[in-house]
């Protein structure tokens, strides 16, 4: 990973922003569900292109991405736990310990970006801007981001949870999981103010098991970076 001088991002949240802890604590046991979609991937993707997947968890993302012939993978994550389950069960990769912030890569370094389930990890809205702010810095014009993440949930379940929990940490749909972790769903009016400085290419609604085995409504978003 190459370290160079940069612009301080905007320091996300201590509190709940960066739960590494609570990543490293499950790192032997949790697994991550969000599909790579293939073929569209490969359609906006070529094989040469540089990619970072941020918040790549134990690199099963960028395992995918390898065995379809992509070999200019980066991925980082803040817990240490999950990079080093990572390297241990895939070590033909490049995963490395990136605690978050502004990142050690020059501007207009990657082709594309992946972030899968992130967004949820990063609860609050200054938070999540940093860190789109900082991702837009590295990507390069006419590179792609790829999300995958969370919508509000409409079941009984989860419409408890929100209210609960609304009072506790100011925002609808951030709510702490019975094990610790502080987690969000996002409204639609949200993303598309988050992800406004991208130019839209798809967007589609899915449904997920979530790593603790909840079906749960999410999308995914393709976008380009539009100097």
């Amino acid at each position: 990973m190459k370290s160079t001088k940069k612009p301080s991002g905007i320091s996300p949240d201590p509190i709940i922003d960066n739960q590494k802890d609570y990543w490293d604590s499950v790192s032997s046991c949790k697994t991550f569900t969000h599909p790579l979609e293939k073929e569209k991937f490969q359609f906006y993707v070529s094989k040469v292109a540089k990619i970072l997947d941020f918040g790549c968890g134990y690199g099963r993302t960028c395992d995918e991405l390898y065995n379809l012939g992509y070999l200019k993978i980066t991925g980082v994550d803040s817990s240490k736990k999950m990079v080093e389950r990572g390297l241990n069960d895939f070590p033909h990769l490049c995963l490395e310990t990136c605690e978050g912030g502004a990142l050690p890569f020059e501007s207009n370094t990657f082709d594309a970006i992946i972030l899968f389930a992130v967004l949820t990890c990063i609860p609050t809205n200054d938070g999540q801007q940093a860190l789109i702010k900082e991702l837009h810095r590295i990507l390069r014009p006419g590179g792609i981001i790829y999300i995958s993440d969370y919508w509000l949930q409409i079941d009984e379940r989860n419409l408890e949870r929100y209210s609960e929990f609304e009072a506790k940490f100011g925002q609808y749909g951030v709510f702490e999981l019975p094990e610790g972790a502080i987690v969000r769903h996002h409204s639609k009016e949200w993303i598309s103010t988050l992800l406004k400085d991208f130019k839209l290419l798809d967007m589609f609604d899915c449904e997920f098991t979530t790593m603790n085995g909840n079906q749960s409504s999410c999308f995914q978003f393709f976008g380009s970076f539009v100097a």
